[in-house]
């Protein structure tokens, strides 16, 4: 069986050990001088000491479960949607086996409930699902609707006469109906979505940077742009979106290019803990990575400072499985390529290596990270991905 993802958590063993010693250390008093004013003092100052030193362990240890990646995939299909092969208990165990922490079973227009699911015999304790619905609204708007409480209005699906604007925005009224978020799905998907559907829609914070399906156009063709320019489209015209990346999975029986298979798109969340809300809410604060295979093992912002560090380890690990699927190339050097990519796609620097980073300006009003795996192969150059979520200069946030 594939190795699981574990969170690297170096950090919060040394920490342990070092509120361990200190702990060791203040668990005795010192000797007593009845009588003695200066042994009053003494003990005054060490039971002083020792609370101050027993709050800071407790503080570290406590910062460490706030350093935790979860890896999982948002949109996945199953036979009740008509066109996939596996059962919901069949696409659970799959993600269980393969390692992943979260699963959003989105199916079209259904709610399937997470109770109602059976779990793997060898259910760990590190793999929830989460609840979700893929709203589908013809070739108007796909989205999920993330950490839902139920289905999703059917109205909302794809309201009559309405634009591609309002049908997105009729989807996110209705996922917030259900305590949910909203992420836009597969915009280049038969080219849906140009920037003109998707500005002017509020509240939509979370869109599909890259998903494995083979016939969503992730990277556009001569006449339309790939899906990381509309990306930077919108975040160059003031919008406040994250990029994530899925599987948008259908076919878990028969394995090929020309199929939607699993583990070829997924997030990296980092968050409190393993728990349906935990990881929605860290998703919509941004608090993630979007990948196709490469993995970090640093992906921080300190300030105004952008520092990323790719697991060359578990990257080439990813690169084995079976399941990824590269992006053909035409040209390129192997290796990887780290880039910092500011308003209208603009690359303010790059460096090959595993490890950059970048203080932004206000030069800039955003700035993000992309890194590149590009290897050889017999069909040519193929390249994987990760994509840090954007730092923003220019103040914008939305209220959570």
């Amino acid at each position: 069986m594939p190795k699981r993802y574990v969170p690297n958590n170096d950090h919060c063993t040394i920490t342990k050990k070092v509120s361990q010693q200190i702990f060791d250390k203040t668990t005795s008093t010192p000797h007593s001088c009845e009588g003695n004013n200066e042994s009053i003092l003494m003990k005054l100052e060490f039971w002083f000491w020792k609370t101050a030193l027993m709050l800071a362990a407790s503080f570290m240890v406590a910062g460490c479960s706030k350093k935790v990646w979860y890896k999982g995939n948002t949109h996945a299909h199953t036979v009740l949607c008509g066109h996939a092969d596996t059962s919901p208990e069949g696409v659970t165990k799959w993600y269980h086996d393969q390692g992943y922490n979260f699963l959003v079973l989105s199916e079209h227009n259904q709610f399937i409930d997470p109770q109602t699911v059976k779990m793997p015999a060898n259910m760990r304790e590190d793999f929830i699902l989460i609840p979700g619905e893929e709203v589908t609204g013809g070739l108007m708007a796909h989205t999920t609707a993330l950490n839902i409480d139920g289905l999703v209005d059917p109205r909302l699906q794809q309201p009559p006469g309405a634009s591609k604007t309002q049908v997105i925005q009729a989807h996110v009224h209705g996922a917030k109906q259900q305590n949910g978020y909203t992420i836009l799905n597969h915009p280049n998907f038969h080219y849906m979505h140009t920037i003109s559907d998707i500005r002017p829609v509020e509240g939509l914070h979370l869109f599909e940077l890259y998903n494995g399906h083979p016939s969503v156009n992730n990277f556009g063709d001569d006449e339309h742009i790939s899906v990381e320019e509309l990306w930077d489209e919108l975040l160059t015209d003031g919008m406040l979106i994250y990029g994530v990346s899925s599987d948008d999975a259908h076919h878990f029986q028969d394995l090929s290019l020309e199929r939607s298979n699993p583990g070829r798109g997924w997030v990296m969340v980092r968050a409190n803990e393993l728990k349906a809300d935990a990881i929605a809410d860290a998703i919509l604060r941004g608090d993630f990575y979007a990948t196709s295979g490469v993995i970090l093992k640093e992906a921080d912002i300190d300030g105004q400072r952008i520092s990323l560090r790719v697991d060359e380890r578990e990257t080439e690990r990813e690169l084995s499985s079976s399941f990824v699927v590269g992006h053909i190339v035409d040209r390129g050097e192997a290796g990887y390529l780290i880039e910092f990519i500011g308003p209208g796609g603009e690359v303010l620097e790059s460096s090959r290596g595993l490890q950059a980073s970048f203080e932004v300006t206000s030069t800039h009003s955003y700035v993000r990270a992309k890194v590149t795996m590009i290897r050889k192969t017999p069909q040519g150059l193929e390249n994987f991905y990760a994509w840090m979520q954007p730092l923003f200069i220019d103040g914008r946030k939305h209220g959570l």
